[in-house]
């Protein structure tokens, strides 16, 4: 391990080489995103709570059972704070109903807005997702060399957003600009995130004003008219912290997350043609392969911030700092999966915690799961025949609390 990281880190030479994954890990290096998996399934077998007294003292969690405890005690790990940066959590103030409420103030956010998210409203969804993966293929028609994430996976969830919050088409790049500021440079320059920070608010600020005297059928509409339903029954309007940082925390949950996990397909499929050939011989295979893409390739390792000192698999943990939970770690726990480093396509007992677990269980799921699906169908449909156009190990993967493929290119055959 120790090789690797100094190799990798060479592109980031402000960052101080990690020469021991499990006392000084460092999960925004170049060396984490190109080496995940085994750096965790190292951690997995020899530390399964790993500490680092960078980030101002932080501990990472990487099994399956660990992860759902520490999800499920919420009075001694806060989502307060969902991220370990270089910022210091007594500085971090960043509001994001639900996700950063615990319970008993969580639950009421999250069922305002669990409606727009049902399977009935995703299903209303589908024909306009096939509309945008169709234009998107319509694009790379007569190509023989395309990004599968550059010249579509980043689109698909960022022109629905865009829909879903009924804003002009133009705001497409401006929405990723602000995600990547958020969840990928920013997360190691500080300035960059607050100042993409500033612009969301702004932003979201301005779009519920305007909604005030034109409502519309749109996300913003709907969180403006959002109301808690309070023990007693009796209900409250969003207060307009919460209406910005649920508008906040859709914006972010619905695209990276959503791209990564369609790049992530796309490049296994360009490096396993044995999948891809049945995939598109058995297209109705396909929803069960994304729930086995969403476990092998999940993207998110989301952080708590722990309120009193305590203790994860006999490890203590000290309050005051953060805990990454990973749930790339979790999905490949071989407690829990049989033959966890393996894509098996019909794999059917999947109980992957790609979406989290616990109260925090992405409310977007559905919509998310849709969307993977028709995007590969589609692509398949499309193009059947395709391949990575470079050696796997040339493909860079981002940095951050999401980890997807930048760049996926591919030569259609």
């Amino acid at each position: 391990m120790t090789d690797v990281a100094a190799e990798y880190d060479d592109a980031m030479p402000d960052r101080v080489p990690v020469n021991d994954w499990a006392s000084d890990f460092d999960h925004l290096s170049d060396a984490w995103a190109a080496n995940m998996p085994e750096i965790l399934a190292d951690l997995r077998e020899r530390c399964p709570v790993a500490h680092t007294e960078r980030f101002f003292g932080a501990y990472l969690v990487t099994r399956y059972e660990d992860i759902d405890e520490v999800a499920h005690d919420t009075a001694t790990f806060s989502s307060r704070i969902t991220s370990v940066n270089e910022n210091h959590p007594d500085n971090i103030k960043l509001e994001l109903p639900p996700i950063t409420l615990d319970p008993p103030d969580h639950s009421p956010i999250r069922r305002a807005l669990l409606p727009a998210f049902n399977p009935r409203e995703v299903a209303a969804l589908e024909p306009f997702v096939r509309e945008i993966v169709a234009s998107l293929l319509d694009r790379l028609d007569g190509r023989t060399m395309v990004d599968g994430a550059v010249d579509y996976a980043e689109h698909v969830p960022v022109e629905l957003m865009n829909r879903l919050f009924g804003v002009p088409p133009e705001m497409g790049p401006q929405f990723r600009s602000w995600v990547d500021a958020m969840l990928k440079d920013g997360q190691v320059d500080i300035e960059i995130a607050r100042k993409a920070n500033r612009e969301v608010q702004a932003y979201f600020t301005a779009q519920l004003q305007d909604r005030r005297t034109n409502p519309a059928d749109d996300l913003v509409t709907m969180v403006l008219n959002a109301e808690v339903t309070l023990e007693d029954g009796s209900t409250r309007p969003f207060s307009e912290r919460e209406r910005v940082g649920a508008l906040f925390v859709l914006m972010l949950g619905g695209i990276d997350t959503t791209w990564s996990s369609i790049g992530a397909a796309l490049f296994h499929l360009g490096t396993h043609p044995e999948d891809r050939a049945r995939l598109v011989a058995e297209p109705a295979l396909i929803p069960n392969a994304v729930e086995e893409f969403l476990r092998f390739y999940s993207p998110v390792t989301i952080a708590r911030y722990i309120t009193d000192d305590a203790e994860v698999a006999g490890c203590p943990v000290h309050a005051g700092q953060r805990l990454l939970l990973s749930y790339p770690s979790a999905n490949r726990d071989p407690a829990v999966f049989e033959r966890p480093d393996e894509v098996v396509l019909d794999r059917q007992h999947n109980r992957h915690l790609a979406f989290g677990v616990g109260v925090h269980r992405c409310l977007g799921s559905n919509l998310a799961r849709m969307e993977l699906v028709v995007a590969l169908e589609a692509w398949l449909a499309r193009f059947p025949n395709f391949e990575l156009a470079v050696d796997p190990s040339e493909i860079s993967w981002s940095v951050g609390p999401v980890r997807g493929p930048r760049k996926v290119p591919l030569r259609i055959l």
